[in-house]
Formats: structure tokens, sequence, C-alpha cells
């Protein structure tokens, strides 16, 4: 059975440490976003510095982190990807 909402979170989760590891600026100065394209299909592209407008499928990258209890490191946040993702599946 496909679960579009974990592929979805999963695809996210991706690009999102991907666009940490490229960037120049640690993850809680980071003040570029991500446009969801085209969610069906796991399309996501930088918009530059830009805050979050979750009506138009642009979030800021800060705002889809939380710091790691463990490591003290500010990393993609599962949950809320995973809540974005239901918000597009139901």
């Amino acid at each position: 059975m496909l679960d579009e909402k974990k592929d979805f979170a999963d695809a996210f989760m991706s690009f999102l440490k991907a666009e940490l590891r490229e960037s120049d600026e640690p993850a809680d100065y980071n003040s570029h976003a991500v446009e969801i394209v085209d969610a069906r299909n796991h399309l996501f592209r930088n918009v530059g510095r830009r805050g979050t407008d979750e009506e138009l499928g642009v979030y800021a990258i800060r705002d889809l982190c939380r710091v790691d209890e463990d490591t003290m490191e500010t990393v993609p946040d599962r949950q809320r990807v995973e809540a974005i993702a239901k918000g597009l599946f139901g």
C-alpha cells in the first residue's frame, strides 16, 4: 500500500538535510526557505531568503528544525514535516 504521507515526509526530510549540508550558515541562523512545488512528486526548491508562508507552500528552513537534545545540533523536525504531510494528504 502506498503511504503518500510517509513518502513525502521522507523525501522532504532528505531535501532539508541536503539544504542544511550545503548551506554556508549554521542551521539556527539559516534564513533561506524552501517551497513545496509538487507534493505528490516530491519536488522542492530553495526560494532564497524568505519567511514561512504556508498558504504558498513556502517554509523557512529554521521553522522546520528543532534542537536535538543529545547533540545540541539544529536538525530537521520530523514531527513538523509529518504535520505538513498530513495537511497536504489528509
